[in-house]
């Protein structure tokens, strides 16, 4: 074999790892692309790719660490030439459970369902492992949908980059501040490839399946583990994983473009007219008029509402009459020029009319894991039959919402209580104020739910039947989320409204419901990575906090070109200056300026849609990125060098329908007219002979 060729491993729990050279062939499981030879227990020896006649050896194995087998592995074919093989395995401390390995064939894949039952009295959990082993050669490649391809917390590096192996390990979003470190995926795959042979193969854990706890390990010497953790094992409940195992291109797109075919719910904005909602956004309370000639220029589409219309946290619209009932504000942020103390629905939803009269969006703000307003130490205001309890936030969550608080924390702002929206009562309340929203807002685009960042812990006072934690049953709040959002999302979109997030907990399992995301910390590195690929087709919008002008309240931006450039390429839009926006960019005569220049080049990505056929967009000009989205109309192709003196850029297209028809022209900042792009097609290849101005292009392709 030459030591180019590349190796995997996988193997059932239970099982050891096996030499494919010295053990005999006794099942096979053929798709599309792949098939994957099993030996008699049902460990993986090998796989044959591309038409079948290459070979790629597999081994390794999936482990409950100190279990080992009791008693023979039973076969039985599960049909449409699949095999199921099932164990017996034990630990010392007297834990058993049966162990179930399916392998079957899919479309252009084969799926492997991981089966555990056991019958213990008592509840039990322990790390499930699934192992795979890479022998590394000077060309061998990894990638996974990481934050940050060197593990590196400052700055920004391009996440599309498959990486030597290294050794790390990475967090599914894990850990309290974990939008802004690199240490985190955001989508589980794992991409082997072998670059001298242009083969490879991904490793894609189903989003569909329960996933608490979820760690990725790499090693030096290109061994791979997936450890889900706190998953509850005993009295005959069925813990059960699905991988699937397929070949493609030694690209970093080639899993992920398996993934988003095959789960196209997670990736796909449930409600479509989201895309038209793409661009710069705003987080500010201001209700003024505006500047809409000059914000159309900086490709302004979307104001998230600052929370600050609501009496207190988590009751953003209390249970008024009509829409002309006032109610006083919180008024904890500062109250822009002209906006009052009280408000009503009339004067939120005017608003919402003058901005969409003018193009643009309004979303609302909503949060579904805090409540109340200075609630720590408080004494209760009121008795629970007191008319209007609503105004009184401590002694409505302790006579409504008894069970919603997470008691083990204490750090909610505002000095709110953080809380948990898998509890019943809770989630009847915020499915109450989406029907507020529906009925008193009815010009608003919808609602942006923030601080998802909670979403990590677990409740130790409640129980989910699915988690098992510090040797106690609890509820974790990754999958109260799924329940609320199973009601939530279908309530707003069948109303033809749309779901924002804000991503602070960057896993894909989360937001199938969402539409789009307005990220707090996608300024920094690893959140805009994560971000951006978590939207690879849905809008994203990102906070931005520096500016370019001298201000007191911000810091300065050290290289704007930069860093616009590096949000064209990822398809992520920057927050405008915007009046009176919080923690946010403010106008400002250089701000502005830099923003006006890009508006044509960030309008030309409305609607993208990241394209991931196989090679299909590189450069072979040194200190030149790109990437290549589809957009209404044709395709959009931003060409980035960062500052560098690179005057043109070679750019190749491949494997795109209608290459020989394509023609292109390039958008520069602070250019007003497009400027012309020499284009060429030969032997399947379409390339681009791109000017760069400022250290960019963003190129329109078109028929």
């Amino acid at each position: 074999m030459k030591m180019n060729m590349l190796l995997l491993g996988l193997v059932v729990i239970g099982g050891s790892c096996l030499s494919n050279a010295s053990t005999p062939e006794a099942y096979v499981v053929k798709t599309e692309g792949i098939a994957v030879r099993l030996d008699a227990s049902g460990h993986i020896l090998n796989c044959l790719v591309a038409g079948q006649e290459k070979e790629i050896p597999l081994s390794g194995q999936t482990e409950l660490e100190g279990f080992t087998p009791v008693g023979q592995v039973t076969v039985k074919p599960s049909g449409d030439g699949g095999y199921a093989f099932s164990r017996v395995i034990a630990d010392q401390q007297g834990h058993r459970c049966e162990v179930t390995d399916t392998f079957m064939p899919a479309r252009d894949s084969v799926r492997w369902t991981v089966e555990m039952i056991s019958n213990d009295p008592d509840w039990w959990s322990m790390a499930i492992e699934t192992r795979l082993n890479v022998p590394v050669t000077g060309t061998t490649r990894f990638w996974t949908a990481w934050s940050d391809p060197e593990y590196q917390d400052s700055g920004w590096r391009d996440a599309r980059v498959m990486m030597p192996f290294a050794k790390r390990k990475w967090g599914y979003s894990l850990g309290y501040a974990a939008p802004i470190k690199g240490n985190f995926f955001a989508i589980p795959l794992a991409t082997m490839a072998e670059t001298a042979t242009d083969r490879a193969v991904s490793v894609v854990l189903s989003p569909e399946d329960t996933l608490l706890d979820l760690w990725l390990t790499t090693t030096t010497n290109g061994a791979v583990s997936f450890s889900r953790q706190n998953h509850r094992m005993g009295k005959g409940l069925s813990v059960r994983f699905a991988m699937d195992i397929t070949a493609h291109e030694a690209d970093w797109r080639g899993g992920l473009r398996w993934m988003v075919a095959r789960y196209p719910q997670f990736f796909n904005p449930p409600n479509p007219a989201a895309d038209q909602m793409a661009g710069c956004g705003a987080y500010s309370g201001y209700e003024g008029p505006v500047d809409v000639a000059g914000l159309k220029k900086m490709a302004f589409r979307i104001t998230w509402k600052l929370s600050d219309d609501f009496p207190y946290m988590g009751m953003f619209i209390p249970p008024v009459k009509d829409a002309d009932e006032r109610w006083e504000r919180s008024c904890d942020e500062p109250t822009p020029k002209g906006k009052g103390k009280v408000i009503s629905c009339r004067q939120m939803n005017d608003y919402a009319v003058y901005m969409k009269t003018n193009g643009f969006f309004v979303l609302n703000y909503f949060n579904v894991t805090e409540f109340g307003k200075k609630m720590y130490n408080a004494p209760l205001e009121t008795g629970p039959e007191t008319p209007d309890l609503w105004k009184y936030p401590r002694a409505f969550t302790a006579y409504r919402l008894p069970k919603a608080r997470l008691t083990q924390i204490n750090v909610g702002f505002y000095g709110n209580f953080t809380t948990d929206c898998g509890d019943p009562a809770y989630q009847q309340f915020l499915l109450e104020q989406a029907d507020r929203h529906l009925r008193f807002l009815p010009d608003t685009a919808g609602i942006c739910i923030d601080r998802m960042d909670w979403l990590r812990h677990y409740n130790a006072e409640a129980d989910d039947g699915i988690s098992f934690r510090e040797g106690a049953v609890c509820r974790s709040l990754i999958q109260s989320w799924k329940g609320l959002m199973s009601e939530l999302g279908p309530k707003m979109h069948s109303a033809g409204k749309v779901i924002f997030g804000n991503p602070m907990t960057m896993r894909l399992d989360l937001m199938k419901e969402l539409d789009g995301f307005y990220s707090e910390h996608g300024e920094s590195g690893p959140g805009l990575n994560s971000m951006a690929l978590l939207a690879l087709r849905k809008p994203a919008l990102t906070f931005t906090h520096r500016v370019i002008d001298n201000n007191e309240k911000t810091k300065l931006m050290p290289d704007p070109d930069s860093f616009i450039q590096r949000h064209l390429l990822m398809g992520v839009y920057p927050t405008a200056p915007y009046p009176y926006n919080n923690h946010a960019i403010m106008p400002s005569p250089g701000t502005d300026r830099l923003y006006l220049d890009y508006g044509p080049l960030l309008d030309a990505m409305r609607g993208k849609k990241w394209v991931l056929a196989p090679h299909c967009v590189e450069t072979t000009t040194p200190g030149v990125n790109v990437n290549l989205f589809e957009v209404p109309g044709g395709y959009a192709l931003p060409a980035i060098t960062y500052g560098k003196a690179i005057g043109t850029a070679t750019i190749q297209l491949r494997n795109l329908p209608g290459m020989d028809t394509l023609k292109a022209e390039a958008l520069h900042p602070g250019v007003d007219q497009p400027q012309p792009v020499q284009v060429q097609f030969k032997d399947g290849v379409l390339e681009l002979t791109v000017p760069l101005h400022r250290g960019c292009a963003m190129v329109r392709v078109t028929p």
